[in-house]
């Protein structure tokens, strides 16, 4: 499994190298930042060109905003490809989404990702309320 971070800004390196921080290197982890200086026709040729030259059984692309660009240059990528079932978009990026899915124990890439985003989903929270709860 490759998996690739792509966002807008730097968002997606801070994330990968954070995920490197916290459990390590040695996991077939890249990222992509669309920036100013990369975006329009380049930054989709760029991107594009990342994903395509994977030849993995299993690609997980991850972007930040689902409709926005970085996701619907992601899209038409996974829209054009023959072979779906071997990439797979996930919107909504976060820390814990790309930890819980580098960690699965999960035997299918399907099982792996709906547990990833489960795990991701239930860990956003609204403290206060907790606090209120404990106090």
């Amino acid at each position: 499994m490759k998996i690739i971070v792509a966002t807008h800004g730097e968002l997606a390196k801070a994330l990968v190298e954070t995920v490197h921080l916290i459990i390590g290197p040695g996991f077939n982890l890249d990222y992509y930042c669309l920036t100013q200086e990369k975006s329009g026709i380049a930054g989709k040729k760029e991107l594009t060109e990342l994903i395509l030259k994977e030849d993995v059984k299993d690609l997980v692309v991850f972007t930040d905003l689902f409709g926005g660009s970085v996701n619907n240059i992601c899209l038409e990528i996974l829209i054009s490809q023959q072979e779906t079932e071997t990439f797979h978009l996930i919107s909504g990026v976060n820390l814990p989404l790309i930890l819980a899915t580098i960690m699965s124990g999960a035997d299918s890439i399907e099982e792996k990702l709906i547990e990833a985003i489960e795990e991701a989903q239930s860990g956003i929270k609204y403290i206060n309320n907790l606090v209120k709860g404990v106090v």
